[in-house]
């Protein structure tokens, strides 16, 4: 594996930092602050080529590699995580729908308003009842002649109040399974409910999915091994959120070190203070096992192994990092570190986020050790 990026991978995520710096820090608060993304942020995003940067060029996409789409997430990241979060979210949808499935006609159609983020996507597995495990899945959908009909709920569906297009996991009732189906927004019977207000990332809506005999179109059948299809998506994102987190992190230890040159207190700056240094050391270098984490976890999807694990100790290991990394910070700010929606506050706040959604911590601890296990039985097999 490589220990240097490419020209080409360095200027991928200048592209995005440089982006994210001048175009989404600066209002990032105040989309904090309306829960909404304005639509010129998403006319932003297209016109820079942000959308379908992991799609193949051949759906509509730029046809980034994994390592080359985790950069600008982390580049993205740095100037507003929520942001990047969004982005990635729906690039992954709408990649998975035009590559993951053996789709009809109808749904290839549809990709490339996807993929060029022309129409958004929601992902959704989540139930109140499940949490973290998918097999307590309750909706459930009923073939007949007219297509798929689903009933029951989704919940914490991020994206869900502008998507326009939504894969949605339900228990196949006959063949006691799961099918992954593509509702579309207006469809009878299919409404979304509340818009969760959260600790961070309110820019993106998050509400809650309600089925009440929706009709669904058999061509509208993405896959009938919906749960084996939604963990292979979850890997991807496994990749990409820890991404996402340590463009947080760094940003974090960047205006906490401009913050601290700036504050005198005793005499000096704080940042004189060789305690404050050590600590800021100790930090940078967390951030810096943190990124290569990443770097490692992606360059292993582009070379075609299986990431389960892997993914999992990204997702595991980077936004506990992080989570610590954003917390420090903010008590270097003192009072302006519980300040609501500052920007340190904001960093800390999508940490927190970053160790629960795509499975949480505990989750990939059970990937992990399952993983171990196997290796384990393995060699004392040989």
């Amino acid at each position: 594996m490589p220990v240097l990026l490419t020209e080409r991978e360095r200027d991928i995520f200048l592209k995005a930092k440089e982006f994210s710096v001048r175009y989404l820090a600066p209002e990032a608060a105040q989309w904090e602050a309306d829960r909404k993304l304005p639509d010129k942020v998403r006319k932003l995003l297209q016109d820079h080529g942000f959308f379908g940067v992991g799609a193949p060029v051949e759906v509509g996409g730029k046809g980034c590699n994994y390592l080359e789409t985790a950069l600008t997430y982390e580049g993205l990241a740095y100037g507003d995580g929520g942001v990047a979060f969004f982005i990635q979210l729906h690039n992954n949808i709408a990649f998975e729908i035009a590559t993951f499935y053996d789709t009809t006609d109808k749904v290839k159609a549809l990709t490339p308003d996807m993929i060029k983020g022309n129409k958004l996507t929601c992902f959704a597995l989540t139930e109140k009842s499940g949490g973290s495990d998918p097999t307590m899945t309750e909706a459930s959908a009923e073939l007949k002649e007219d297509g798929y009909h689903v009933f029951g709920h989704k919940d914490w569906a991020s994206d869900s109040l502008d998507a326009d297009y939504f894969t949605v996991i339900v228990k196949d009732g006959t063949a006691k399974g799961m099918v992954m189906l593509l509702l579309e927004k207006g469809m009878p019977g299919f409404t979304i409910a509340e818009d969760r207000q959260r600790i961070g990332g309110n820019a993106m809506s998050c509400g809650t999915l309600h089925f009440d005999d929706v009709v669904v179109p058999r061509e509208n059948l993405l896959s009938v091994d919906g749960f084996k299809e939604a963990l292979k998506a979850i890997d991807v994102a496994r990749v990409f959120v820890p991404a996402i987190a340590v463009g947080v992190a760094q940003r974090a230890l960047d205006i906490t070190a401009d913050h601290l040159a700036r504050r005198v207190t005793f005499g000096q700056p704080i940042l004189k203070n060789q305690a404050v240094q050590w600590q800021l050391a100790e930090l940078t270098a967390l951030v810096q096992a943190a990124r290569w984490t990443v770097y490692h976890t992606a360059s292993l999807k582009d070379s075609g192994e299986r990431v389960s694990t892997q993914a999992a100790v990204n997702k595991l290991f980077v936004p506990n990092a992080v989570l610590k990394v954003t917390l420090e910070c903010a008590q270097l700010f003192g009072a302006e570190g519980c300040a609501w929606n500052s920007e340190i506050t904001r960093c800390v706040n999508l940490a927190r986020i970053f160790k629960v959604v795509d499975g949480t911590i505990e989750v990939q601890k059970i990937v992990i050790a399952r993983g171990i296990e196997k290796d384990a039985f393995a060699r004392i097999a040989q």
